[in-house]
């Protein structure tokens, strides 16, 4: 540490980092305090000897490290200017600004990073320098084509089209797209969806981002032509960082694998890149060869469009080049803090974002753990040198896992127990694929038959590797679910880690060593545990409205640990909630199948969801109406419960005893009088009772049904619990309906600025005249109600 202090320093500065959550000095007395410590400094050296005056001097250069770590990340918080949170989606919303970056097209649309410089919203020109993120949504793909073709970074341009926010986080485990964008700067997505919409003003072009976007497209062109799809989407990320089309199954079976770290372009392509450079200029000397593998780096990073992986690794490989080619003593702990001291210089705030946790943390446990076990293995006593080289990788490989393990929980929930037998199969084989691909791509324009060789090659190897992923990540036991894995918890890891592997290396008994690993995995497990807290408890009935937008969506865990789900939303050709929603949120609460699924009625804003999570294998049987031979998506739909294997039944009058709790299906179907009526008025009515607590589903039945059985049922009605309505339309809850219902809460599953204006105003009315507490999606987001049978309560799922 003593000599080399960029360690020292880089701790320091991200502390000053970590500390501006706590407090965020004014700039006026940052500039005091820096000034005036470099005065005292320059004062204190000049009169005394260095001596006397190291520890004064070394406190005040610490100080100073953390104010301006502190000062800097405050600095670019507060230079991102963001629209007011109230702006959630306008139309007609015009923007004239200058074209910063440019997406790779696919998909038939384009993206575009976009820095405006003025907003027309209804007529008024709002004073806001702001970025967005833009998306070309043509019919036309030849117009598509033709503006890709036309356009580049550095382009000023006039737009209209749709703004929206990100999407937030609106239901428990979700992933907050909205924050996400900030994170980068941006206030949210601009669609444009006419061509008449989207004008070049100005031809200007940024002359190094242009030439990095034209290579890029030259790059992802060839790499269309040499590959087949499914190879090709794989080389784009391997090579260009996009991984738009590599599949979301194909991305679960590389995470459930433990392999997800090789779709990153990261510090293992720059890696194969200095590797392929030594090979071919293994002969040069080292000044002319490090020069080289340099200008190689740098261009492989430009290729891929500069992401932060890709500039940590090739900033700490320049690092070290740099120390071999001036003989000055190299150390990884020093390069690797150097790296990391630079990037949080220029962006303090890629701190938090996970690329960087992962790729530093993975560099630091190899550096740190490697060591240990790479000795261990070379004393073994084995002579064979292939099972030295595969020792040696599972031990790289383990080494990195270990220190990337609380990220990988945190951020992706998985503990993947094949993750050591996959990665000595994948790692070599995208070593194969990534060099084979950059050796087609430079040969093809002067030898394309051999090229195309190469790339048929290429085509086997990645067709090798998805299988090897496939098949270690649709292992039964591929992996763990470790969910609600938290920062504390990362802490308690990482004291442990250190403190086994300080004690490991002091020990010379085998015994002691075997007792110090049991001791700290049954710690490990014991410390973790304590801040654990299960979002739907047993022995209890929870009911959560999951906020799927303009839809219905109900899951209830029951005491017995039974589920149901009342309605999955929509889905779309943009947005399937079932996938998108629906299917995370099982997944984050350890929920494997649902035990009862109901379908209101066949509208898709109710049942729609549920074909991904039948799909998937998520739903034991299905509940419906009876099935109306006049609507083809309910024949469709029927025949694919048939073909998936999932028994249905239709609604009639029943009682389903799910442990203590009654679950009543109230559709009088016997009554000629409701074959008359609409599919709403045919919605599945449901009672569910624990304790002393009732609770009412409605689906979007109208009020004709609504006055049927309020008659029919009478009192039965009265109950604690109402969901509201065909999504509070005024064409349900007449008031003499709600009147003998009288529910305590009300429960209203509509969508944020919807376009029917979903809950009506007269509706809401109705509910406050009866002293009923509203609950609703588009402002509450997800709600919570637990149960114990006697006292129900809301719960903020927020602080889980």
């Amino acid at each position: 540490m003593k000599n080399y202090p960029a360690i020292k320093i880089t701790i320091l500065f991200i502390f000053g980092i970590l500390l501006q959550k706590v407090f965020v000095l004014p700039h006026l007395i940052v500039i005091v305090i820096l000034l005036s410590s470099v005065l005292i400094i320059i004062t204190l050296i000049r009169f005394f000897t260095f001596e006397k005056i190291r520890l004064i001097v070394s406190v005040l250069i610490f100080l100073c490290v953390i104010i301006l770590g502190n000062y800097l990340i405050s600095l670019e918080l507060g230079q991102q200017v963001l629209l007011p949170s109230n702006l959630y989606r306008v139309k007609k919303f015009k923007v004239y600004g200058k074209i910063e970056k440019i997406e790779l097209n696919h998909n038939n649309k384009i993206k575009f990073l976009l820095n405006a410089d003025s907003i027309i919203i209804k007529n008024k020109v709002l004073p806001y320098k702001i970025k967005l993120l833009c998306e070309l949504h043509f019919d036309n793909q030849k117009q598509i084509d033709s503006v890709y073709e036309n356009i580049f970074p550095g382009n000023s341009v006039y737009l209209s089209g749709t703004y929206r926010r990100g999407r937030e986080k609106r239901n428990p485990g979700e992933f907050d797209y909205n924050n996400y964008l900030h994170s980068k700067g941006i206030s949210g997505v601009l669609r444009i969806y006419r061509l008449e919409d989207f004008k070049i003003s100005g031809r200007n072009k940024s002359f190094l981002s242009g030439k990095i976007f034209s290579i890029r497209k030259y790059v992802y062109k060839n790499i269309n032509l040499l590959q087949e799809p499914k190879t090709a989407g794989l080389l784009k990320g391997l090579l260009l960082a996009d991984r738009s089309e590599i599949s979301v199954e194909t991305k679960s079976e590389f995470i459930n694998s433990g392999v997800v770290h090789v779709l990153a372009v990261s510090g293992l392509h720059v890696g194969y890149i200095i590797l392929i450079f030594l090979l071919i200029f293994g002969r040069f000397n080292i000044y002319i060869r490090s020069i080289i593998t340099a200008v190689g780096l740098l261009m492989f990073m430009f290729i891929t469009g500069v992401p932060a992986s890709v500039f940590r690794a090739t900033l700490m490989a320049m690092i070290i080049i740099f120390a071999l080619l001036t003989n000055r003593s190299t150390n990884l702990y020093n390069s690797l803090a150097l790296a990391a001291l630079i990037i949080l210089l220029i962006k303090p705030a890629e701190l938090f974002n996970p690329g960087f946790q992962l790729s530093f943390t993975a560099v630091l446990s190899i550096a740190a753990i490697y060591q240990v076990l790479a000795k261990k293995i070379q004393s073994s006593g084995i002579s064979n040198k292939f099972v030295i080289y595969t020792l040696l990788i599972i031990a790289v490989s383990l080494s990195a896992q270990i220190g990337t393990l609380p990220f990988t929980l945190i951020y992706f929930g998985k503990l993947s127990i094949i993750a050591l037998f996959a990665n000595i199969l994948v790692v070599p084989l995208i070593g194969f694929i990534v060099g084979t691909a950059i050796f087609t791509l430079v040969i093809n324009p002067f030898f394309p038959l051999i090229a195309s060789y190469y790339a048929s090659a290429n085509n086997l190897f990645g067709n090798l590797l998805f299988e090897i992923v496939k098949i270690s990540g649709n292992f039964k036991y591929a992996f763990l679910w470790i969910r609600h894995f938290t920062v504390i918890d990362a802490i308690i890891y990482y004291l442990l880690i250190v403190i086994f592997f300080y004690f490991y290396q002091r020990f010379n008994s085998k015994k002691a060593k075997i007792l110090l690993f049991a001791l700290t995995i049954s710690n490990l497990m014991l410390f973790m545990s304590f801040d654990d807290a299960q979002l739907l408890p047993d022995k209890s009935l929870n009911v959560l409205m999951i906020d799927v937008g303009q839809g219905d969506a109900f899951l209830i865990k029951f005491p017995n640990g039974k589920t149901a789900l009342i309605d999955a939303g929509n889905a779309t050709a943009s947005f399937d909630n079932g996938e998108r929603v629906i299917l995370p949120l099982l997944d984050y609460l350890s929920i494997n199948k649902i035990d009862y699924g109901f379908v209101s009625h066949i509208d898709a804003d109710h049942y729609g969801g549920f074909i991904s999570l039948i799909h998937n294998g998520r739903i034991r049987q299905i509940f419906k109406p009876k099935i109306d031979s006049s609507l083809k998506k309910d024949i469709k739909f029927e025949k694919y419960l048939t073909k998936n294997n999932v028994p249905f039944s239709y609604y009639k009058k029943e009682i389903l005893k799910i442990g203590n709790v009654r679950l009543y299906i109230m559709n009088d179907i016997d009554k000629k009088y409701f074959n008359k009526l609409s599919t709403n008025n045919n919605s599945g009515f449901l009672k569910i009772v624990y304790g002393n607590d009732s609770y009412l589903f409605l689906g979007d039945m109208g009020k004709k049904a609504e006055r049927y059985y309020r008659n029919y049922y009478k009192g039965f009605l009265n109950v604690d619990v109402l969901k509201v309505s065909h999504h509070g339309s005024n064409s349900s809850s007449e008031y003499e309906f709600l009147k003998a219902v009288t529910p305590k809460y009300s429960l209203i599953s509509v969508g944020l600025q919807n376009k029917f204006h979903h809950p009506s105003t007269f509706v809401i009315n109705e509910l406050k005249s009866i002293n009923s507490k509203i609950f609703r999606t588009d402002l509450d987001r997800a709600v919570l109600l637990r149960d114990d049978g006697s006292v129900i309560k809301n719960i903020d799922w927020r602080n889980y």
